[in-house]
């Protein structure tokens, strides 16, 4: 069951990194104010995309070593290959997040005064 549900995780990390790179347009709402939403346009939404193609490599390459069961050889270059994966995915999402706008959500609705009664 947990293969299944990493496969998913990974695959739709780089359905999404993929759907960024090539459509480019992404609003995120604020956590503790829905009026506001950071918008990744342009540059920030390629880097957005590309940190999550780089997070689903590193998830590729994380189970395909697990599938090999015991500890090989080759631990020392995975490991490396593992770090660099994540360490490029964590500074591109940062990245992202600086080159991002912070604005108005065009999807927030003000609840009506019936509504907050």
């Amino acid at each position: 069951m947990m293969r299944t549900v990493s496969l998913f995780v990974v695959i739709l990390s780089a359905l999404s990194g993929a759907w960024l790179i090539l459509r480019g347009d992404f609003y995120l709402p604020n956590r503790f104010d829905l009026a506001l939403a950071t918008h990744f346009s342009g540059h920030a939404a390629k880097l957005l995309g590309a940190a999550l193609i780089a997070l689903s490599a590193a998830g590729v390459n994380f189970m395909h070593h697990m599938a090999r069961g015991a500890p090989s050889a080759h631990g020392g270059r995975w490991q490396f290959r593992q770090f660099v994966l994540l360490s490029l995915s964590i500074v591109l999402f940062t990245a992202a997040f600086i080159g991002a706008e912070l604005g108005p959500n065009p999807d927030y609705r003000a609840p009506s005064l019936r509504q907050s009664q």
